[in-house]
């Protein structure tokens, strides 16, 4: 008798998230591509995905195939799943995991880089918010 034990994930949210960068890394990985980068930045209310650059293992820029597409689960179980091209597919999981940093696109906002490292099936986030600073002096004479 071989006994099993299943550990559950903290959500099914991330169990789909952990799902979609499976299935990205992939696709990823079958285009020859070795590393990708985002970058993003947002200040004022409003932010956005700048730029998204694929490298191949020698450390040369490669253009991102227009296919294939992958199919991603969706978050809501009762949606069907969704179709991306590879550009599409990591500007979703960057979206995604930028959350961590909730309301980084507000005030002085905040950019940073994304490092997709398809060998390791990694993904690494260097995140620089702004803040305005005050420095008050008083003097008596």
């Amino acid at each position: 008798m071989t006994e099993r034990t299943d550990i559950a994930s903290a959500s099914p949210a991330e169990d789909i998230r952990a799902h979609n960068k499976h299935m990205l890394f992939a696709e990823l990985a079958e285009a020859g591509i070795h590393r990708v980068t985002v970058e993003y930045d947002g200040s004022g209310d409003s932010g956005q995905i700048d730029t998204i650059e694929a490298w191949n293992a020698g450390n040369d820029r490669m253009p991102l195939p227009l296919k294939p597409t992958i199919q991603f689960v969706a978050e809501n179980p009762g949606s069907p799943s969704v179709e991306y091209s590879l550009e599409a597919a990591i500007e979703t999981v960057a979206w995604d995991y930028l959350d961590i940093h909730c309301g980084w696109e507000n005030n002085d906002g905040a950019f940073g880089t994304f490092e997709f490292l398809v060998p390791d099936r990694t993904i690494t986030l260097e995140h620089n918010e702004r803040y305005t600073d005050t420095h008050t002096f008083t003097h008596e004479f």
